[in-house]
């Protein structure tokens, strides 16, 4: 089987196309990642066409007909798109013409939400191209979330949506044995940005730090960094990490901290973060606010609690006993390996390249 992915190349919808091209190079099957803008992730084979960047975070390709070529070249059995991803959003509706093979779009974005910045320019986004999508063969909703959003301002019919939750390969992301310390060890992986929480999260570990000992280590980048690392330069307690552009070295930081926080401000669709963790045996912590949700199950594999309530959290944080936390990641462990594995993930997408292949008319659910 061949299959084409087209994706902006950035956030999570990156770590998406990487897991499903670790999955299907493992069974032998052929894949064509199109980045669109400059692919950071771990290296594979990726085409990128040439682009540029619109206000710094959409994704522009400059000759929509090099894309065109190079998917008639590939020669795919099934055309796989990910929404958002810039300019080629504009343009699936004709490659599926010029190619005429199934169309899957998966949804990584909340597409109805408008409370947070980010969240409206996703949200005009969508409504700019949801005319390419309207002969998809199917869609894929990443969370219950984003499917009731689909259903809300989509107007894709219900039977053509198809819940399929990622996964993630536990022989990277694997728990390590407890060891008795006293210093709270909280972690943040993702971009450092406004819509992320991070800002208030560093705040509160501040101001938590006076009553108890801990510390944050801040895995990635964005525009927020150089602010923020000036202002907690003399705050021992504040660990910069960086970027890691191995998750393998991710992993090794999941797996040693106590708990992974998510202060999300915005509607976030899903997020890698919660499985990897998990996975890692590693409890979290987040808002609770879109798909995030659907995977940690209250005072089991962690805590959600009120968007924007820092105050919520810091209370979280200054009562969690580091053994129970290490308990809660162990449940965490064992749900990813029932539920959430790559090979599950990657089984889940196969049975559904077969399904349009052989049966566009009648899309089987899934989750």
């Amino acid at each position: 089987m061949r299959v084409a992915h087209i994706h902006s190349g950035v956030r999570g919808i990156a770590s998406y196309a990487l897991n499903l091209y670790k999955y299907f190079e493992k069974i032998g099957d052929n894949t064509l990642v199109v980045s669109e803008a400059k692919w950071t992730k771990q290296k594979i084979p990726v085409y990128e066409p040439k682009s540029f960047l619109i206000a710094g975070i959409m994704p522009w390709a400059r000759n929509i007909d090099e894309v065109e070529s190079k998917l008639l070249e590939f020669k795919p059995d099934v055309l796989h798109h990910h929404h958002p991803s810039g300019r080629l959003d504009f343009n699936i509706k004709r490659f599926r013409k010029a190619l005429d093979v199934p169309l899957i779009c998966t949804f990584h974005m909340a597409v109805a939400s408008r409370e947070y910045t980010i969240d409206k320019i996703m949200n005009t986004f969508f409504r700019l191209t949801k005319s390419n999508f309207t002969d998809a063969t199917c869609y894929v909703a990443i969370s219950k979330f984003v499917r009731e959003q689909l259903y809300k301002i989509g107007g894709v019919p219900k039977e053509k949506i198809v819940l399929l939750y990622a996964g993630v390969d536990p022989n990277i992301f694997k728990p390590v044995q407890y060891e008795p310390h006293d210093t709270l060890e909280v972690l943040f992986v993702g971009q450092i940005t406004p819509e992320k929480g991070i800002d208030k999260l560093i705040s509160v570990v501040r101001e938590l730090n006076k009553e108890r000992k801990v510390r944050l280590s801040i895995i990635g980048n964005g525009t927020l960094k150089t602010i923020l690392m000036k202002r907690t330069k003399n705050c021992p307690e504040i660990n910069w990490v960086g970027f890691l552009n191995s998750p393998e070295k991710v992993g090794e930081y999941y797996a040693k901290a106590d708990v992974t926080v998510m202060p999300v401000r915005w509607d976030e669709a899903f997020s890698y973060i919660p499985i990897e963790s998990l996975s890692s045996g590693t409890p979290v912590i987040a808002s609770r606010l879109g798909g995030t949700t659907e995977i940690i199950q209250e005072g089991k594999t962690g805590h959600l609690f009120t968007a924007r309530k820092y105050d919520e959290l810091y209370a979280i944080l200054k009562n969690a006993e580091i053994p129970k936390l290490w308990e809660m990641g162990s449940v965490g462990r064992e749900y990813i390996l029932e539920k959430h594995t790559l090979d599950t993930f990657g089984a889940k997408y196969k049975s559904l390249y077969e399904n349009v292949i052989n049966n566009p008319g009648n899309i089987k659910q899934i989750d």
